[in-house]
């Protein structure tokens, strides 16, 4: 059996926290954020596996796992994992989207960005 070292999840919450701030300072007006990338999910909740960290301006950010699911919950002690087979189950949860969603630009395919928006609309 291998054992991997996870992230400590005080380690996870100060990323957060900083991501958070600079949102603050560079765009105040900010209330989403959504990470796809495999790089940067592991930066924020300590597993790679594929879905998308929805990071919501004074509340719970949600990693939502569209593959490995029960693998995530080994390797991450990121609070609030979630399952989804598609962007339609975050967004049954996610009620109170505004019509501005921040996301990163650099590694997001025009298929999964076209996928997300059918689900989670924003302008």
């Amino acid at each position: 059996m291998t054992t991997t070292k996870q992230v400590p999840l005080l380690e996870l919450n100060n990323r957060l926290d900083r991501f958070r701030t600079l949102m603050d300072v560079k765009n105040p007006d900010w209330q989403f954020a959504v990470i796809f990338s495999k790089i940067n999910l592991f930066y924020f909740t300590g597993t790679m596996q594929e879905g998308m960290l929805l990071i919501q301006k004074g509340e719970e950010a949600v990693f939502w796992v569209r593959r490995s699911y029960e693998r995530a919950l080994e390797e991450s002690l990121f609070p609030c994992i979630k399952p989804m087979n598609s962007f339609k189950d975050a967004a049954i949860e996610a009620t109170s989207l505004s019509d501005k969603i921040y996301l990163e630009t650099e590694v997001v395919p025009l298929a999964l960005y076209q996928r997300f928006q059918k689900h989670l609309p924003f302008s």
